[in-house]
């Protein structure tokens, strides 16, 4: 009996060791998981169909054919590895990346390349306009056939209209009815398509789509990524967050993992007295403007703008927005700083006005208009009081206090100016901003281009996909299709959407100069809207979960963050620059090396070479990293050249763990059966 009660006593204490050690051996098979917000919701408000109004489509699901270096205007291949230029045959020749899958499991093959351009076809998306037929030779090439050549053609087909989203096995069909279809047949297609709703969200990217709730969208590792090797978190959570104020919490809370939300310096410094907190202050590539709606009859008068433009301290609203955020604007022209060189003989010249405050120019330009002040109020020529409608995005905090310190110093001028903050989704729809619903508004500038198409083109042309006709009015197009400037002493007509084309097509850089400085011109002296601001933008990372990038000697990388932050994080997550603190994770992460094989090819084309450099370095504790710096170079001429393609030597990426607490605990076991076998056998 003794025996028996001896011999359980010490199964019992066994037991109990082992489940003492379960949570400590469990730790070690923790997932890696990254948080950084989301703003979606789930359907019906929005879509699954990448194709439907509201589609849901986050970068690190979705992939593009080459990623875009905006800061130095280069292609990094993703799902091409290379492409050629064929000038002489009007042709574009795209080889697609082998092994990549979509999430479902069926291979990626040119086919899906196809079924995504034919649809974007009949949606009217502007890559349209400069190519017209695709052909696909075999699974992994495809041949643009190109009907009007564009500087900005590669941008559009790599990048912009380049994220393939579109597999065969899925939305083939309806690719197949409009590659048969005449135009006028599209709409009755897309009307059937736009009907379809998927399961589930279908990409190639690092991370499957798991699930979407009204307080969260979910992301897991998929397993067959094609650089899986690089790629060191098990899921990314994205909590659903629209406002400035609600993100600050979850920073100060260790919440988020890597984000980008706006804040006040009192914020930002508590920020920063976490242990945890990395900050980034980026230039963001972009501004915050002032837009006049020219539905309003007396907006549309060109003194009225220029008096309101006199009428704000464009440094008082820059300092309101944050201090050291945003820099006021020296030129309102449309053209970021970075881009002066573009406008740099009209600032050497010294012809652009700068709306410099001035209070007195501001009435004398609005009695010219026929305005009259009474007892401190402005009246328009009807004899009613001026009133006017300012509107911004509510969760924009720096927004939201540039507009009120713009609202106050105009009622203070003797405008009356109501404030609405709105929703952020609700602004940016055509309930509010789009719908062209208001007065005044904000928009950005500038556009996250160094290159002044972009900006103008969002200026002049569209804003999230909508025309500025319907933004700002249908006299808006009227009025700038068909207006006069002073270049340089002279006055000429000139149209802006035919100069916002020619940015978009043309090689020759005297010309983008001129059609730079013409668009510049009608910006500072028409004032189309008033651009207030340049912005630096807040990144913030989690240093202590995860190693990140230095941004003192990878600034230009985190550049590319401005007007796309999930962009940014997807490269870095996906070139191995994102990895778990050992420290935090208790894990080991050797990163896999690369190589770059050159393949000579002799013909008679424009040829886009990629090369790799690999840069190894240590980093404190015990992870190795081998950051690949990738740079893409282009040739304009036709000659015979090299063709430079990617080839990645991968060796396994381990995670490893040695912990003295389990080795001890095991030990421990070790010796109680032991002693039980010890025991037994001395008392048979």
């Amino acid at each position: 009996m003794r025996r028996a009660v001896a011999l359980v006593s010490l199964a019992i204490l066994a037991v109990v060791a082992l489940s003492a050690l379960a949570p400590i051996m469990n730790a070690q098979n923790k997932e890696v998981v990254l948080y950084t917000h989301g703003w979606w919701q789930p359907p019906p408000q929005r879509r699954f169909n990448p194709f439907a109004p509201g589609a849901i489509k986050i970068p690190l699901v979705y992939e593009r054919l080459a990623f875009w270096d905006k800061v130095h205007n280069k292609f990094i291949p993703e799902l091409a590895v290379s492409w050629e230029i064929d000038k002489a045959k009007n042709e574009i020749i795209v080889h697609l990346r082998k092994g990549v899958y979509w999430h479902d499991g069926y291979p990626f093959t040119s086919k899906d390349v196809w079924t995504t351009f034919m649809i974007y076809k009949a949606m009217g998306r502007p890559v349209w306009n400069y190519i017209d037929k695709i052909e696909t030779p075999d699974n992994y090439t495809v041949v643009f056939h190109v009907k009007h050549w564009a500087y900005l053609l590669l941008w559009y087909l790599l990048w912009q209209d380049g994220m393939i989203v579109g597999p065969y096995h899925i939305y083939g069909k309806w690719a197949e009815e409009i590659a048969k279809a005449s135009p006028s047949q599209y709409k009755s297609i897309l009307r059937d398509l736009i009907k379809f709703e998927p399961k589930t969200i279908i990409g190639t990217g690092p991370f499957k789509f798991q699930s979407i709730t009204s307080k969260e969208v979910v992301l897991v590792k998929f397993d067959k990524y094609w650089n899986k090797d690089y790629v060191f978190i098990d899921k990314v959570i994205m909590p659903y967050i629209t406002s400035n104020q609600v993100g600050w919490q979850y920073y100060e809370a260790g919440k988020l993992d890597y984000d980008c939300f706006m804040m006040p310096p009192q914020v930002l410094n508590a920020l920063l007295k976490k242990p945890f907190a990395g900050i980034v202050k980026i230039y963001d590539l972009s501004g915050f403007a002032l837009v006049f709606n020219f539905n309003n009859k007396w907006l549309r008068i060109p003194e009225v703008r220029k008096a309101i433009a006199y009428a704000i301290n464009r440094t008082k609203a820059a300092e309101a927005a944050g201090a050291g955020m945003f820099t006021p604007v020296k030129y309102p022209t449309g053209v970021l700083t970075v881009g002066e060189p573009w406008i740099s003989d009209l600032i050497k010249k010294g012809v652009l006005n700068t709306y410099s405050y001035n209070p007195a120019k501001a009435k004398e330009l609005l009695e010219k208009a026929g305005f009259k002040l009474k007892n401190g109020v402005w009246y328009t020529p009807d004899g009613t009081p001026f009133k006017l409608t300012l509107v911004v995005p509510g969760s924009y905090t720096d927004w939201s206090a540039a507009a009120h310190e713009i609202a106050e110093e105009l009622k203070s001028f003797g405008i009356q100016v109501s404030l609405s903050t709105p929703g952020s989704p609700s602004y940016w729809s055509n309930s509010w901003y789009l719908g062209g619903h208001y007065d005044l508004a904000f928009d950005f500038f500038g556009a996250w281009m160094i290159y002044p198409w972009k900006g103008f083109h969002r200026m002049f042309i569209e804003v999230n996909n909508r025309p500025r006709s319907q933004v700002q009015g249908e006299y808006f197009k009227k009025f700038f299709d068909h207006v006069q400037i002073n270049f340089f002493g002279k006055t000429i007509t000139v149209n802006a959407t035919q100069l916002v084309n020619t940015l978009a097509v043309t090689f020759n850089e005297d010309e983008q100069k001129k059609a730079a400085e013409e668009l510049a011109l009608i910006v500072n002296q028409w004032l189309p809207e008033y651009p207030i601001a340049e912005k630096r933008l807040i990144l913030f990372y989690n240093k202590e979960h995860f190693i990140w990038p230095n941004p003192k000697t990878n600034y230009d990388l985190w550049v590319n963050a401005g007007g796309g932050h999930l962009d940014l994080l997807y490269y870095m997550i996906t070139h191995g620059l994102v990895v778990p603190n050992p420290k935090y994770w208790g894990i080991t992460v050797t990163v896999p090396t690369t190589t770059t094989t050159t393949v000579t090819k002799t013909t008679a084309t424009t040829v886009t070479t990629a090369s790799t450099i690999v840069k190894t370095t240590t980093v404190s504790g015990t992870v190795t990293v081998s950051k690949t710096v990738i740079t893409t170079q282009y040739k304009t001429t036709t000659v015979p050249t090299t063709v430079t393609h990617l080839s990645t030597v991968t060796t396994t990426v381990t995670k490893t763990t040695t912990n003295w607490a389990i080795a001890g605990g095991l030990w421990v076991i070790g010796l109680i059966i032991g002693i039980i076998i010890g025991w037994a056998a001395k008392r048979k």
